[in-house]
């Protein structure tokens, strides 16, 4: 999937800053999930209310739905998460920069069988992070290893005190 190649010890000098952003695959299946699944209510309540989908009808909300979720992942990626050695770096809808002093504590929350990653800062607030995930992705863990040893060596400022 995404991420660091190889694991990064939290000191690494020198090296690229690791960025976790979701894979094509991790958008791509709940998209193509999500319209199939609507296309399937659309054709149950139209058969519950005595309307008929024709086969032309249902053929194309099919393929939208195959053609949405091929394209969607196509599109630049626009979450993800940065690490350098001053702050933790979100990028969204907007970008959202974190002091790794500010940083409290990262803990892993489940949901649906999905982990994820919430960061909780000094001003009580708790930001779930929507990279890594471990949805379709083996590097999960590994990636949680990453970003916990580098907020535990530099969560005391820049020299890591």
């Amino acid at each position: 999937m995404n991420g660091p190649v190889g694991p990064l010890p939290p000191t690494s000098a020198g090296g690229a800053a690791p960025t976790f952003k979701l894979a094509a695959v991790q958008i791509a299946v709940p998209v193509l999930g999500g319209l199939l699944a609507g296309t399937a209510l659309v054709y149950v309540l139209l058969a519950a209310t005595g309307e008929r989908m024709t086969a032309g009808e249902l053929w194309a909300c099919v393929s939208a739905a195959v053609v949405a979720s091929a394209a969607l992942p196509l599109l630049p990626p626009s979450y993800g998460v940065k690490l350098t050695d001053s702050r933790l770096v979100i990028r969204g809808a907007g970008r959202r920069e974190i002091e790794w002093r500010d940083v409290t504590g990262l803990e892993i929350r489940r949901s649906v069988g999905v982990r994820t990653v919430v960061v909780s800062v000094t001003d009580g607030r708790r930001i779930p992070l929507r990279a890594p995930m471990s949805f379709l992705d083996r590097r999960f863990d590994d990636k949680v290893k990453v970003l916990t040893e580098w907020w535990t060596a530099r969560r005391g400022g820049p020299d890591g005190a």
